[in-house]
C-alpha cells in the first residue's frame, strides 16, 4: 500500500541537510531548500550539473567529490534528499535513514520515503503547498493555476 503522507510545513532553519547525488533532480532540490537557510551538504561521485560548483564557490553548499555514500555521513542530519540515479542505492538509503527517524526524500520512489517535497506558490503573506501524491508534473501544473488565481 502507498505511504499517506500527512502535509506539514517544517523549519529548516540551521538544520543539516544531506543530498546524496548531483545531477538535474538534485540541483532543483538544493534550489528549493536555499530558501530556508538550511546547511546543505553533497555527497557525490561526479558532479553532472556545473551549478554545484558555483553553488559550492559561493559558500552556499558544501561538496564531497568522488565519494560513495557511508552510512557515518547521517550523523546529525535531519533530512536526507537521496537523488542518485541508482534506483536500489537510492531505496537502501531511504530505508535506513527511515530505520534511524532521519527525514528522507527518495528522488526514484513514489513511496519509498518519509518525506515529500511539495510544489510550492508564494506571494506576499501566504504559502500555498501542493501535492499531487507524487506526480510533480502536476503538482506544478496546479501551482501554475492558482499562480494565475492570485495574479489576475
Amino acid at each position: 500500500m502507498a505511504n499517506k503522507f500527512f502535509p506539514v510545513s517544517i523549519d529548516l532553519n540551521n538544520k543539516n541537510v544531506l543530498v546524496i547525488g548531483a545531477g538535474k533532480i538534485a540541483l532543483r532540490k538544493i534550489e528549493t531548500l536555499l530558501k530556508y537557510n538550511c546547511n546543505i551538504t553533497v555527497i557525490t561521485k561526479k558532479i553532472l550539473e556545473e551549478k554545484f560548483l558555483e553553488l559550492e564557490k559561493n559558500n552556499k553548499i558544501k561538496i564531497f567529490k568522488n565519494q560513495e555514500f557511508e552510512e557515518k555521513f547521517l550523523e546529525n542530519i535531519f533530512l536526507v534528499i537521496t537523488a542518485t540515479d541508482n534506483e536500489i542505492l537510492n531505496k537502501e538509503i531511504s530505508q535506513l535513514c527511515m530505520s534511524k527517524n532521519i527525514l528522507v526524500n527518495n528522488v526514484t520512489s513514489k513511496d519509498d520515503m518519509n518525506v515529500r517535497f511539495m510544489s510550492i506558490y508564494e506571494k506576499d503573506d501566504i504559502q500555498i503547498a501542493i501535492s499531487a501524491n507524487g506526480n510533480p508534473k502536476k503538482a506544478v501544473e496546479i501551482k501554475n493555476k492558482i499562480k494565475d488565481i492570485f495574479e489576475k
